[in-house]
């Protein structure tokens, strides 16, 4: 039996926007998530199962999604937080953590598995001499007459959900909408979003849904437009018809996802906002120094182009004076990417031969070139060895 097994981490290098906050640093808690539920029962019931395997989990509302998130970890350091999503992930069963910073719970002080009610004491009421108010004949108002509010226009078409998941958690993915399985031209949507879909043009009044998601096996059905509830598991609030769609993962292996882990455009330079996971890395090497791991660079589209490399400077995060202007292949480009990645690591402390890289160009793309989602070719792929 060998000696090692092996996982895939993802560290994605797609260009997400960052979502803002109001909030300051000093009051983001930085937590490690192992599920995200829209209803309470299944949130404690996921919290349950994690204690029963030893982990401190507990659960809190996250306000602005309306779900209940069910963490492990809860800390104000962003690189421990980072570092123990890492080995969650490495080592047991929740490889879909992730880190959520911010708040959760209703208010600051709110983010224990329960509320405990909090009484409060009535003030005895003291009689209160009521002042003397001199009557003043009010003139009537003239009669306000009800403000019609604008109809919102609809899209044409009937509207869908198409809800992206896989062990209770929402995917994030692209589908593809086909007349029939040869049909070169498709409707490109995200997933876990309502649409409006006109009906189909063939005899059967069917489509074809395609659904593309990095890490999981793709999937395609067929949807009857005209009665989609066979495949429905109800309808939204926008009277959608929701169709859910579990993903699997692929079969080369575990996947961690790191969405913030991505490039300035046409180079092998990282964005400031790539630090935490390759640092939670970084962490996970010195603390296990018996792994060894493989980096794949990957990027979108097979087409040369003109990229900026670090060059002689010694920024990895931030462009510089010293970098290097050139035009070179896209396997070129993914092999500056992966060796980045071993540079930045051996900067840290780790050991050049614990880490090989290999460049894989534009030969493995998740997601069509031109579709919404290409940005996700763009990535780095951290294939992991565990020798004993």
């Amino acid at each position: 039996m060998k000696n090692f097994i092996t996982l895939l981490i993802v560290l994605c290098a797609a260009a997400l926007p960052r979502p803002t906050s109001a909030q300051s640093d000093n009051d983001i808690q930085h937590y490690v998530v192992i599920g995200a539920f829209s209803k309470i029962d299944n949130a404690i019931r996921w919290t349950d199962q994690a204690n029963k395997a030893n982990f401190s989990a507990q659960y809190a509302i996250n306000e602005g999604r309306g779900l209940y998130y069910v963490y492990i970890l809860r800390t104000d350091d962003k690189r421990a937080a980072f570092k123990f999503m890492l080995k969650i992930r490495v080592e047991t069963k929740y490889k879909d953590a992730w880190v959520f910073s911010g708040r959760l719970g209703k208010n600051e002080e709110d983010t224990a598995v329960e509320q405990q009610p909090v009484v409060e004491e009535t003030p005895v009421e003291q009689p209160v001499e009521e002042p003397v108010i001199e009557e003043v004949p009010v003139e009537e108002e003239p009669e306000e007459r009800p403000v019609e509010e604008p109809v919102e226009e609809k899209p044409a078409g009937k509207p869908f959900m198409f809800k992206l998941v896989s062990a209770n958690e929402e995917v994030l993915g692209e589908v593809h909408i086909l007349e029939s399985p040869t049909a070169s031209q498709y409707q490109a949507f995200n997933g876990n979003e309502v649409v409006y879909l006109t009906a189909p043009r063939n005899s059967e009044r069917a489509f074809i849904v395609s659904v593309q998601a990095p890490g999981y096996r793709p999937v395609d059905l067929t949807v009857n437009w005209d009665d989609p509830a066979v495949l429905s598991s109800g309808i939204g609030p926008k009277s959608e018809n929701i169709i859910p769609i579990e993903l699997v993962r692929s079969k080369r292996g575990d996947y961690i996802e790191f969405n913030r882990v991505r490039f300035f455009g046409n180079s092998a330079i990282f964005t400031p906002e790539s630090r935490p996971e390759l640092d939670g890395l970084v962490d996970l090497m010195k603390e296990q120094p018996k792994y060894k791991i493989m980096v794949h660079g990957h990027c979108n589209g097979k087409q040369s182009r003109n990229i900026v490399t670090k060059g002689s400077s010694n920024e990895f995060f931030e462009t510089s004076t010293l970098n290097n202007r050139e035009t070179v292949s896209a396997k070129q480009l993914t092999q500056y990417r992966a060796d980045l990645v071993k540079d930045y690591l051996v900067s840290q402390g780790i050991e050049a031969k614990r880490i090989k890289t290999k460049a894989e160009g534009g030969k493995v793309m998740i997601y069509p070139q031109g579709s919404t989602l290409s940005g996700y070719n763009d990535r780095i792929e951290v294939e992991i060895k565990k020798g004993k």
